[in-house]
């Protein structure tokens, strides 16, 4: 303190030289730090056994150790603040550099160059390992480590998270902060690669793209789920600089003009990883990202973040920067300036397709064989050939644009687009990559130009005219065999049926012939005689007359009684002794009885007798109805409705089964069937309707006039 109070300050001093003062005042701050320094270095206590002391002891843990949550006690020197603010640091110690997190906010009142002293335990993170804080005591202020010189190469390997670092290279481009934002990132070419750096605003307006800069930075990691590096990002300190190495050119277009085939060519002052000028007309232009230029030499492809709409024809300056270790080279990042507009370009027209390697980017022109068109998510994909040698197009075009319909396989088509040399998959070590074929960018529809259509008679056509006719004798075969064999089960079930109906009316007949002979024609026979007897007996007394007479009539009334049972027994016994509504509920009860199904029926109208025979085709019809309902259809609910009218009748019959299609019904095995059903409407002169579909259920539904009653 003496020597403060009697240093370059004191009045007795006052004729030192200024320079002088500076001097002492800089020894004294060294003098400070060295004496701070020593104060970290000898305090007297010592952590416990077990406990991790420096940086590189938690980087060396695996992911599984970290995770045991190890003892961490750390002294340092604060490099950086990080995310979270106030809750996180990057801290660097003699060995290494580590990002620190706290819970709390602890980190609130600590910032670059404070000397701290930490407690914690590991943690695995998301990346790399770190140390959970518990406390943090502030022991003053320390230098910044100086930073480890690092390449593009050692910054992918990912090993550097939390590194104090320090890159060389020229800036590419850059992108200003955001509106509510004060970071602002350059993109750097260092060693062959482009890093990201994170700067805090505001940006120095020398840092401008093709300027050279030295940066010193934390290096950190995007990586993904797996925690695997993806890309490098310094993030530079606040209060830090982009150190400028060598400005810009002020004027940055007035660089000397380069061919655009010279990109890339052998020279011995070739600029290492600046912009080249090229100048040159567009011949075509992508919105937003790409666009193709033609000069005096050669076409080239140009990559740009450069608003503004651009036109084939337009005259361009383009200050660039070359890629190198692709083919073709391209220009990226690149500027440009309009500096006119002319008619488009016209294509250079090859006749022979082989030249088309020599035109790499250019916009080119000849005449093919359209062999394929191929629709795609992008686009559509053309197949051609000229003169032997195939090649593609691409036309790009938003998704539902559509095929032209005139591009058809076979025709002679005139082509222009961007040429694209396309190599062999494995290069050679050394010496010519020959290129084997090449592809056309089309600009529009426009650029394929149809010159004839092609022939119908094309192998492909032939093809699907044989396969066409193939196809429909096979069908035709089909068919004709499946009528066949519809045909001939009709025929067998018609046949049956009339077998059937035959032996019926034989039987029907015998046995009125036998009613007739064994009843009625005797009655007749027995009235006759006596009939005869009082014809011969009318002159004799009144009453053996009266007697023979009593006897005929007696004959002829037993006669007329066994007429009359014949012609009942025609009918159903079920008629016999009830009404048609009350006997087809008695089938629906009967069919439904012990069953799951759930009948119902209904009577409209004022109940009458019908006529015997239509009453017995009603109550056969229902029955087949409600049989097939409950035996084939698998149905929950049928309904039965009669309607009685003035002049009709109406029967119907619906159920919520599986249905079936009326057109083309499944065999089953029911007695009658649709085709009993129809001659039964057709006997009454009535109209019978089907409702059903597969899955929908059936109705059916008869109606009979009555007019004739």
């Amino acid at each position: 303190m003496a020597a403060l109070r009697n240093g370059p300050f004191s009045p007795k001093l006052g004729k030192i030289p200024e320079m002088r003062i500076y001097r002492q005042v800089i020894m004294l701050g060294g003098l400070l730090l060295v004496w701070a320094g020593g104060r970290l270095a000898a305090d007297p206590a010592q952590p416990p056994a077990g406990v991790l002391t420096n940086a590189a002891q938690i980087r060396n843990l695996t992911v599984n150790q970290a995770a045991q949550g190890l003892s961490v006690r750390l002294r340092g020197v604060v490099i950086s603040e990080a995310d979270p603010a106030g809750h996180a640091v990057v801290l660097a110690d003699d060995s290494a550099g580590i990002y620190v997190l706290a819970d709390k906010s602890l980190f609130a009142s600590i910032h670059r160059k404070d000397a701290i002293e930490l407690e914690g335990v590991t943690d695995p993170g998301q990346f790399a390992p770190i140390v959970r804080v518990s406390s943090v005591h502030k022991k003053g202020v320390a230098p910044i480590p100086t930073p480890r010189p690092v390449s593009y190469q050692d910054l992918i390997t990912g090993a550097l998270d939390g590194q104090w670092v320090e890159v060389t290279g020229v800036i590419r481009y850059y992108i200003e902060p955001p509106a509510r934002g004060n970071i602002w990132r350059a993109y750097i070419a260092a060693n062959g690669g482009i890093i990201t750096v994170r700067c805090p605003g505001p940006r120095n307006p020398q840092l401008q793209a093709d300027a050279e800069v030295r940066v010193q930075a934390v290096c950190l990691y995007q990586f993904n789920q797996r925690r695997q590096a993806l890309t490098p990002v310094l993030q530079v300190p606040a209060g830090v600089n982009i150190r400028l190495e060598k400005p810009a050119p002020a004027d940055p277009f007035a660089a000397p003009v380069r061919p655009a085939d010279s990109l890339l060519r052998f020279t011995p002052d070739n600029p290492s990883g600046h912009r080249i000028h090229i100048r040159g007309v567009v011949t075509y232009a992508q919105s937003g990202s790409s666009f193709w230029i033609r000069d005096k030499e050669a076409g080239l492809r140009i990559q740009t973040r450069q608003g503004g709409e651009l036109k084939p024809g337009d005259e361009l300056d383009v200050l660039g920067f070359p890629t190198f270790n692709s083919f073709p080279p391209v220009l990226e990042d690149a500027v440009f300036r309009q500096t006119g507009t002319n008619w488009p370009p016209l294509p250079v027209f090859l006749s022979q397709a082989t030249n088309a390697i020599n035109y790499q980017d250019d916009l080119i022109a000849l005449e093919a064989v359209l062999t394929e068109v191929q629709p795609m998510m992008e686009g559509t994909i053309l197949t051609l050939n000229a003169g032997g040698m195939p090649f593609k197009a691409m036309l790009k075009s938003p998704p539902g644009a559509g095929v032209n319909p005139d591009w058809q396989p076979g025709g002679q088509v005139r082509i222009t687009g961007i040429c694209s040399v396309i190599h062999d998959d494995v290069r050679p070590m050394m010496g010519i990559w020959q290129p084997q074929t090449f592809q056309l960018l089309l600009r529009s529809p426009a650029d394929l130009e149809v010159l004839s259509r092609p022939p119908w008679w094309t192998p492909r056509h032939v093809i699907f005219l044989l396969g066409g006719v193939i196809g429909a004798l096979l069908l035709l075969t089909g068919v004709v065999t499946l009528m066949a064999r519809r045909r001939v089960a009709e025929q067998k079930r018609q046949r049956a049926m009339a077998e059937a109906e035959f032996s019926a009316i034989l039987s029907e007949r015998n046995r009125m012939a036998r009613e007739i002979h064994d009843t009625l024609a005797q009655g007749l026979v027995a009235t006759s005689v006596q009939l005869r007897l009082a014809k011969k007996r009318a002159d004799d007394s009144p009453e053996s007359l009266h007697q023979h007479i009593d006897a005929a009539q007696q004959l002829v009334r037993g006669s007329l009684e066994e007429a009359r049972n014949s012609i009942w027994n025609m009918r159903s016994q079920i008629l016999e002794t009830s009404d048609l509504p009350t006997a087809l509920e008695g089938i629906l009860k009967q069919m439904a009885e012990g069953t799951e199904l759930v009948p119902h029926f209904e009577v409209t109208g004022k109940p009458r007798r019908l006529a015997p025979v239509v009453e017995s085709h009603l109550l056969r019809v229902g029955q087949e109805a409600i049989t097939n309902a409950a035996k084939h259809a698998q149905a929950r609910h049928i309904r039965v409705r009669l309607e009685f009218a003035e002049k009709l009748f109406r029967l119907v019959v619906a159920d919520d089964g599986r249905g079936f299609d009326p057109a083309s019904p499944t065999p089953g095995g029911d007695r009658f069937g649709l085709v009993g059903l129809r001659e039964r409407a057709a006997g009454l002169n009535g109209q019978l309707d089907i409702r059903s579909a597969p899955g929908q259920g059936v109705e059916i539904s008869l109606t009979v006039p009555l007019a004739g009653e």
